[in-house]
């Protein structure tokens, strides 16, 4: 699995630069995996909290999530996926922000 040599790669000293050329994946990518296996013990997501009709973000994460990309306007929403996932434990797909 993609996952698992990524993370091994790494863990056995590879830098996160050479495992991300070396297997065409993302860094951010790499951050995730790391911390949703050093989180649940698996690559199964947890199920996300947002759940019902509307999946509405609160408003303070909106004006969060435009402060970054105030500060980066080049941002790319996998990378503010892991940042929500990350910062406010919220699992939510690129195309569920565009």
């Amino acid at each position: 699995d993609l996952k698992d040599c990524a993370i091994h790669l790494w863990d056995s000293g590879w830098e996160i630069e050479d495992v991300c050329a070396a297997l065409g994946v993302s860094s951010s990518s790499c951050y995730c995996w790391q911390w949703i296996l050093a989180e649940h013990g698996s690559w199964e997501w947890p199920p996300s909290p947002l759940t019902g009709s509307a999946q509405t973000i609160t408003r303070a994460l909106l004006t969060a999530m435009e402060d970054l990309f105030s500060q980066d306007s080049n941002l790319y929403l996998d990378k503010l996926c892991t940042w929500l996932t990350i910062q406010h434990n919220i699992f939510i797909s690129t195309l569920a922000l565009s």
